[in-house]
């Protein structure tokens, strides 16, 4: 699963920099090929995966990442109004338009199509969510940057 919409940004973000980037330069940092590592074991190289559902404005960046698919986590542009940090803030609204887009497993070993084709459950496909974490990014509606 590959996409791009990275260029589809309002005006206003092709405009603005924070810290120092565009959000075109913010999206092609995030989902440049890495190689994660976690406990001391090194995993595949991988792009991050920007959902092409866009929530709102678009003006921030945020990931998620799921404790059954650590160490990757997926992208999703939302509305820059939004704080993912708040207590009320239902990770779901995030989950949702991933697992629309790129499959959902009920657990590890419980996906009946990952039995049937293990390539079909290869990161991004499939998420696995038992658990995990969230964050923004970077936000171009007020300037801020995630930590």
């Amino acid at each position: 699963m590959k996409n791009d919409n990275s260029t589809k940004s309002p005006n206003l973000a092709k405009r603005v920099l924070v810290a120092g980037l565009s959000f075109v330069e913010w999206i092609s940092k995030e989902t440049a090929p890495r190689t994660p590592s976690l406990w001391a074991q090194k995993y595949p190289e991988y792009s991050p995966y920007l959902c092409e559902t866009i929530l709102g404005d678009g003006l921030q960046l945020v990931y998620l990442g799921t404790i059954n698919n650590r160490p990757y986590h997926w992208l999703i542009r939302i509305d820059s109004k939004t704080n993912v940090s708040d207590d009320e803030f239902n990770f779901e609204d995030i989950l949702q338009p991933i697992e629309e887009e790129c499959g959902s497993c009920e657990g590890v070993d419980e996906c009946e199509s990952c039995q049937e084709n293990e390539e079909e459950c290869e990161y991004p496909n499939n998420i696995s969510w038992g658990g995990g974490h969230w964050g923004m990014i970077v936000n171009f509606g007020t300037g801020e940057v995630g930590s």
